[in-house]
């Protein structure tokens, strides 16, 4: 079966699908449809009702019989950011790090509301070296992307509610260069804008040779006339919608209502589409802008593309995507085929985008990573959770086993005071068994009283670490309170001693594992105070020096078994990963243990639960 590829815009007025074949010498459209949706559903190329939208796609899918799996989806608005910038020549690593370091200067989101990803768009020619004989470090031209997160998040879960697979979120703008953008002068010294009026956005990007050089994303479209017409015709706005697209073809004093309608936002419209191409023609360097090319529903406004040709003096041409793509049976007679002109090119160049190699913009993880590299860490990170459960089932049964012993014997002991008090009155040593039966339960108390739970703070451990450190050893030591005063083997003067319980794990990268022992020695008429204390140290790996701080803040402030978390030493390159070839961050850490590390099993022995 031939490999298909689907793109969904999801825009203003309404979804649409194309689906592709890459067969041929040019890519094949083998379906293509689309389902209006509510006016308020949409919002400046944002999701606002996520029902209406999911059912949208949903009765989409159903009309043209489409399987369900991965699609292509793009996102255009005001609030997605696109830069260019020219940066030295790196790994993607590093460059994912250089650029989120950056970002805060070169985008208006705080990075903790942002998605960001980038890719290379070209290497630069390299400068003649210095009088003094300095050779230029080689530099790239990059393309950033950023977009809120939540923008981002409401668009996929609207196509997941329909029972689709997100493959990528990509740009819009991208999208357009690559369905309809053309080379508009042999030695490519030339640039071509294409601008896309939708119902609620307008998206421009000007490339030269498919090389985006500019990008915008207005948060106007055709709705403002649509409006205007309703509202000075008094009709519904599904009519009004209509009229402004067929002027032509209504009678002559209705048409012209419409057009007087339409003039004041008509002209806003062409004034902000004009005023962007002028600030990019502006631009020092900037390749010379020959041509534009209109496409989207609203560009069939009449009088649209007249008025833009006539402000920026350059040739306006509608766009033609069947020059670049085969339109197979998609169940349209012939003769209306060129109807769809307007609204092929964003979902058909959705769909092109997964036929593009190497790094492309993809937000649906942001944070820089491609797809392939978020497969790899999620079955990377799914492999250590299950050996990390193996090791805390194991650690669980252990413990389990020793609370299982340990109730036995106070069964035993429970069993044996009961026979002793059968006997007291007929046997001359009753006391005497009795004060036994009582130093037997003293010390089973004193152990109890003593417990750490090692395993439920390894639990914790494991919860709470960052994701961008591994654990590689932990020592935990403690001591509990003791009558008198005391802390650790101390109990009173004249008591024999006891050992602090201890606990010592080594753990490969990612996971944890513990033993414990907690050794006794008898204190006859002794009453266990709880209370526990000590300390913990940790060995661990990290990305960078933010994998510190991030240890630090979720460590130290959200597993109550540790208090006074700090961080004496941390370097770089004690660990090189083979597969990364970068130097990570060893550092260790110590805390101390508080009373909320100390287990209930006491408690429940002394209230007879299990």
């Amino acid at each position: 079966m031939a490999r298909r590829l689907i793109g969904l815009d999801v825009g203003t007025n309404a979804v649409r699908v194309v689906e592709l074949e890459p067969a041929g010498e040019m890519p094949r459209v083998t379906s293509f449809g689309q389902v209006a949706l509510p006016p308020d559903a949409m919002r400046e190329g944002e999701v606002v009702d996520r029902a209406a939208v999911a059912a949208a796609i949903q009765r989409l899918w159903k009309e043209l019989s489409l399987r369900k799996g991965e699609v292509r989806v793009g996102v255009a608005s005001p609030r997605v950011l696109v830069r260019t910038l020219d940066l030295p020549v790196m790994s993607d690593e590093d460059l994912a790090g250089a650029l989120r370091f950056q970002a805060q200067e070169l985008i208006p989101i705080p990075l903790e509301d942002a998605l960001l990803d980038f890719q290379v768009l070209e290497q630069l020619p390299v400068s003649e070296p210095a009088a003094d004989g300095t050779v230029a470090a080689p530099m790239q031209r990059i393309l950033l992307a950023a977009a809120h997160r939540d923008t981002v998040a409401n668009l996929v879960a609207a196509v997941r509610d329909a029972g689709l697979t997100v493959a990528a979120v990509d740009l819009v703008p991208l999208a357009l260069i690559r369905a309809i953008g053309r080379r508009v002068s042999d030695n490519g010294g030339g640039s071509e804008a294409i601008v896309s009026v939708g119902g609620g956005v307008t998206v421009m990007v000007a490339h030269e040779a498919g090389l985006p050089r500019f990008v915008r994303v207005l948060g106007l479209g055709g709705r403002p006339l649509t409006e205007a017409i309703a509202r000075d015709l008094a009709i519904p706005f599904e009519q009004a919608e209509a009229l402004k697209r067929q002027t032509t073809q209504v009678p002559e004093g209705v048409a012209d209502r419409a057009r007087a309608a339409m003039a004041r936002p008509l002209a806003d419209l062409v004034e902000q589409i004009r005023g962007s191409l002028d600030y990019y023609r502006a631009q020092p360097g900037a390749p010379r802008l020959l041509r534009v090319t209109l496409t989207g529903g609203a560009s069939l406004t009449p009088g649209l593309a007249e008025q833009l040709r006539e402000l920026i003096g350059l040739p306006v041409e509608s766009a033609t995507p069947r020059d670049q793509l085969a339109i197979g049976d998609i169940g349209f007679p012939s003769d209306r085929v060129e109807t769809l002109d307007p609204y092929l090119p964003t979902p058909a160049g959705l769909a092109l985008g997964g036929l593009a190699t190497g790094r492309r913009i993809n937000l649906i993880g942001g944070e820089g990573r491609s797809a392939q590299a978020r497969q790899r860490m999620l079955a990377v990170a799914a492999v250590v959770g299950v050996l990390l459960l193996l090791a805390l089932g194991g650690i669980w049964f252990l413990r389990k086993s020793a609370l299982d012993t340990e109730k036995d014997r106070l069964s035993q002991a429970k069993s044996e005071l009961a026979q002793l008090d059968k006997e007291k009155a007929s046997l001359s040593d009753a006391e005497k068994a009795q004060a036994e039966v009582d130093t037997l339960r003293s010390q089973v108390e004193l152990v109890l009283a003593q417990d750490i739970s090692w395993s439920r703070m390894l639990q914790e451990i494991a919860r709470t670490i960052p994701n961008d450190t591994w654990l590689t050893a932990f020592q935990g030591s403690a001591a509990s309170s003791q009558p008198g005063g005391g802390t650790g083997s101390s109990l009173t003067p004249s008591t024999p001693t006891t050992a602090p319980s201890s606990v010592t794990t080594t753990t490969t990268k990612g996971s944890s594992a513990g033993t414990g022992s907690t050794p006794v020695s008898p204190a006859a008429g002794v009453t266990p105070v709880p209370g526990t204390s000590g300390t913990a140290t940790f060995t661990v790996v990290g990305l960078d020096f933010r994998s510190v701080a991030a240890w630090i803040q979720r460590i130290g402030t959200q597993i109550p078994s540790f208090s006074d978390l700090w961080v004496p030493s941390a370097t770089r390159g004690g660990q090189t990963a083979s597969s990364s070839g970068r130097n990570f961050v060893n550092f260790s850490s110590t805390a101390t243990i508080t009373s909320a590390a100390r287990s209930d099993r006491l408690e429940k022995v002394q209230r007879g639960t299990p």
